[in-house]
């Protein structure tokens, strides 16, 4: 039994009991939404049980089988099957593209699962006032291909772009690399309808009186607060069916032009638009480098990737990843930053490409670019002699033979006439249509949990990465995580700098045993780190187990979400274990997890470079 699931009264339903009220519950939803929508086949149940993050929570791959599946088309449908759950003292939880734990059952035979796939239209997109409204099965990669056409763009949650646009602004946090230009998720949220925990619909924003979405907030409390704030209720407060997003600038063409192969893509960059992996000297360069960009306005995107995840985000698979990764010019690629610059015409991209070059200039960086040759092998090479300054000439001197057979892989899957550009291409591909980024976390072990990232000024932010990889770097000693270098903090500026936020990503085998409780082990000991060294709320200062810790510290907030629980969700119909649980209290197995971390902490030393 994993650590988290010791904390909750299990009561598992005797086999016939449970096929009764499953076959009961399977005969009603058919009468809201039609048979063919509706099933209780265990087959079928089971695909829903293997999530993301499950052997943290129950202590296995598979979270436990709902009683039903359910695939509404509307939101009338959706308020109906919420108020049958309601009415039969039947948990749900809502689902959309779907991804993690948090989204199925965490007890056996007692919640209807809410597939929203039929959901999965583009209702408007509003090109004047730049908003678009979606349903809940709209990917970030479906919006963005959509808005290209009338020179829009879309903020992309760091999960990807296969993920619900409406799901990262609604329920659940929304950190991207393009954050610099485009905000955090829930900040991009203009409205919403909501089907209520207790089945009401309601319209949230400036559309429930004038049929426009052009405000999330009206006159009074905000509601959107109340069911959003930093990270989300995770399902916890409903279902929500409709979203209206702020939409942004894009200055390039209607449909971006792709050569290759997966996953051996090659982006051609738009005219008037740079992409660029920099370099400058240490952690307090870095912090330098995002404090200047920020200021100058000039990105698009703004990301911070470490050298292991740039590697397998780069390479087809693990054997090409340990060719690349085994280079020692390439695993020394800490303090780098990957920017994507777009501009409106000639004279405004001169002037943007001008002002990064300028503050490279000034920090003693470089940077890998789509820029004319002569100008790529300058700032290559000031790439070059920036990095052989922190790692000596002897290690760039034994990397050349890697490089080569890197250089002439590349150029087997590129051509010799891309290969300058081919880095500047993956850059691009990656961050503006956020379409590597799985492959390359999951690649490592089979699975990640990540720590840290609190939504704090950029120097913090840099801190808490420090903090991150020195505790972290206890578990890869002992065989526990994989080995990424211990720095594995993915993330980057917002809003032109205003915020920011790194988190430590550890990778693991979730297959080995006790894995899940070494993964809780971990973000219980990152969160106490982050409470220690003054860095904010992390994203783990989410439901109950973190809140019974980070409460006390941020003026009892969890007492709050339990009055809006409870005043919104009298009946608990809505599956909110990964939000608030009124009567939580801490299991054996957990607390004795919390002594043991507790005497075996890693020792923090933020004077360490890396």
């Amino acid at each position: 039994m994993s650590a988290i699931l010791s904390s909750r009264n299990i009561v598992e339903l005797p086999p016939e009991e449970a096929a009764d009220l499953r076959s009961k519950v399977g005969e009603r939803l058919a009468e809201i939404v039609g048979q063919r929508w509706v099933t209780t086949e265990p087959a079928i149940l089971d695909t829903y049980c293997w999530q993301y993050l499950a052997e943290a929570a129950v202590g296995s791959r598979w979270m436990f089988r709902p009683l039903a599946v359910v695939l509404p088309e509307t939101s009338e449908e959706v308020a109906a099957i919420v108020r049958y759950c309601n009415a039969e003292g039947i948990q749900f939880k809502a689902i959309s593209t779907g991804f993690g734990a948090w989204g199925a059952a965490t007890r056996p035979d007692s919640m209807v699962q809410i597939d929203l796939k039929r959901m999965d239209r583009i209702l408007e997109i509003d090109a004047k006032n730049m908003y678009a409204v979606v349903e809940p099965y709209v990917t970030g990669n479906e919006l963005q291909t959509e808005a290209f056409k009338v020179g829009l763009n879309t903020h992309i949650a760091g999960v990807g772009g296969q993920a619900s646009v409406l799901a990262s602004a609604t329920s659940m946090m929304g950190q991207g690399l393009d954050g610099v230009s485009m905000g955090f998720s829930c900040r991009n949220l203009l409205g919403a309808e909501w089907v209520t925990p207790e089945g009401e619909i309601v319209r949230v924003g400036s559309f429930d009186s004038s049929g426009r979405w052009f405000s999330g907030d009206g006159p009074g409390p905000s509601v959107r607060g109340i069911f959003r704030g930093f990270a989300g209720a995770l399902g916890g407060l409903g279902v929500f069916t409709k979203a209206a997003v702020k939409m942004y600038p894009w200055e390039g063409p209607e449909k971006l032009t792709f050569t290759g192969t997966s996953p051996n893509y090659q982006t051609e960059i738009p005219e008037h638009q740079l992409s660029a992996l920099c370099i400058v000297d240490g952690w307090d360069g870095m912090a330098e480098l995002g404090y200047r960009l920020g200021d100058s306005g000039i990105a698009t995107v703004v990301n911070r990737t470490a050298p292991s995840p740039m590697g397998a985000v780069f390479t087809a698979d693990n054997n090409e990843f340990v060719d690349i990764y085994s280079i020692p010019f390439v695993h020394e690629l800490y303090y780098t930053l990957a920017v994507i610059i777009q501009a409106h015409d000639a004279e405004e991209f001169e002037y943007k490409v001008d002002v990064l070059k300028s503050i490279l200039s000034d920090l003693g960086g470089g940077m890998i670019a789509n820029l004319p040759f002569r100008q790529y092998t300058y700032w290559f090479a000031r790439f070059s002699r920036t990095l052989s300054r922190r790692v000596g000439i002897k290690m760039i001197l034994r990397s050349v033979p890697g490089l080569l057979k890197m250089f002439t892989k590349m150029g087997r899957h590129f051509g010799l006439r891309r290969l300058p550009t081919s880095m500047s291409s993956l850059v691009y591909e990656s961050a503006m249509r956020s379409g590597m980024n799985l492959r390359g976390i999951f690649r490592f072990g089979g699975t990640f949990w990540t720590a840290m990232g609190s939504l704090v000024s950029w120097d913090t932010a840099i801190k808490g990465a420090k903090v991150g990889a020195q505790v972290k770097q206890k578990y890869i000693q002992r065989g526990q995580f994989f080995d990424d270098g211990a720095d594995n903090a993915w993330g980057g500026l917002y809003e032109n700098g205003a915020y920011s936020h790194l988190e430590e990503l550890a990778c693991y085998d979730p297959t080995e045993e006790k894995s899940g409780d070494t993964a809780i082990g971990y973000i219980f000991e990152t969160n106490l780190a982050s409470a220690e060294h003054h860095l904010s709320l992390p994203l783990n200062a989410v439901g109950p187990q973190a809140s019974m810790f980070f409460g006390p510290l941020c003026r009892n907030y969890q007492a709050w979400q339990v009055k809006i629980k409870q005043a919104y969700d009298p009946n608990d119909a809505s599956e909110g274990s990964s939000y608030v649980m009124p009567d939580y209290k801490p299991g054996g197995v957990l607390k004795k997890l919390v002594m043991t971390v507790l005497d075996d902490r890693a020792e923090i030393d933020l004077t360490k470079d890396l």
